[in-house]
């Protein structure tokens, strides 16, 4: 038995009544491990609410279960245990689930190096690919059934945290888990149809607006950074929701020549959503650290106030203090 799941597996088997929970401004892995979980807990009769402070993106609402999230906890009364999936840092879990009273205790599961531990019980394993792996573990130790839909959404979860397997966190474990799941019967020509291949128009009308904002700002040792922008107004005018801009920053990243890529998303007035794609020579992670934020190496993210201008100065200057002078010396 995977004894990293002994404490956790105590929780389940003496709970009744469970919460499920993720990050705001979720993604494939968030919603993928909220719901693998959900649904495995269900499976074996638990009473489990799945909640997110924020709507599911219109591209994983075909994932099973999705139907059945929750964005509101007001009456929903005191819960045995929480599980906290995919998250480094309590408070964003969001305000609904921090005003809770009686959340029992909070296993902590996750996959990012920058975790502050809060859970009651907590099990951070930052190698692996997803927090869905982690998922995955946990219900192979648990000895649920693997059904089809849970594997739907831990596929899910691996296939968008590797962005469909591309990037340095695609270890041998998150194939083999992947494989599996495709045993099981998860296609991955459907999923990646309804993620990569169902963009409302309106997506493509704000990257037309976003892509002309590209900065590009070259540093010694010839390295370079590349910074795109979307602005409310810009999100107004093309009638899209901000969860439409997911995966602009990789635009900036694969620029040749490249090092980081960077969206500064504006989410209300002189207040930016940072998020930070790295190649692998600088450690986004540590840059987002020292403005409160956190995330893996190579993807990690913060919010800053200030102006576009301000913000912008603001990491480059992390940027090239933390990063290339450590190179330097």
């Amino acid at each position: 038995m995977d004894k990293r799941f002994d404490k956790v597996i105590k929780e389940i088997n003496r709970g009744k009544k469970f919460l499920a929970v993720s990050h705001v401004s979720p993604e494939g892995d968030a919603i993928g491990s909220l719901l693998g979980i959900t649904l495995a807990l269900r499976s074996i009769g638990k009473d489990v609410t799945a909640y997110l402070e924020d709507p599911v993106p219109k591209m994983f609402d075909f994932l099973p279960g999705a139907e059945t999230i929750v964005h509101t906890l007001d009456g929903a009364g005191a819960f045995d245990a929480t599980f906290a999936v995919d998250c480094g840092q309590k408070e964003r879990l969001g305000k609904g689930f921090i005003a809770l009273k009686g959340p029992g205790s909070i296993i902590n599961i996750d996959h990012h190096a920058t975790n502050d531990r809060f859970g009651d019980v907590n099990v951070i394993e930052p190698d692996a690919s997803a927090a869905g792996e982690l998922v995955y573990d946990l219900i192979k130790a648990a000895s649920i059934n693997m059904t089809l839909d849970i594997a739907t959404n831990l596929y899910v979860a691996i296939h968008t945290d590797t962005g469909s397997f591309r990037y340095s966190s695609a270890t041998a474990d998150a194939f083999m888990k992947a494989g599996e799941l495709v045993r099981i019967g998860v296609s991955p020509w459907e999923i990646s149809r309804r993620i990569y291949e169902n963009y409302p128009a309106r997506k493509y009308v704000l990257l037309g607006m976003v892509l002309p904002t590209l900065d590009i700002i070259n540093l010694d040792g010839g390295k370079s950074i590349a910074i795109l922008a979307v602005t409310l107004e810009m999100f107004r005018k093309a009638g899209a929701e901000k969860d439409l801009a997911d995966g602009f920053v990789n635009y900036a990243r694969g620029i040749e020549g490249v090092e980081v890529g960077m969206l500064l998303r504006e989410i209300s007035a002189n207040e930016y959503k940072v998020s930070m794609r790295s190649k692998g020579g600088v450690d986004v992670a540590e840059v987002t650290g020292y403005f409160g934020g956190g995330g893996h190496r190579n993807a990690a993210g913060c919010t800053l106030k200030g102006s576009l201008e301000d913000v912008k100065a603001r990491i480059m200057g992390v940027i090239k203090e933390k990063t290339f002078a450590t190179e330097k010396a």
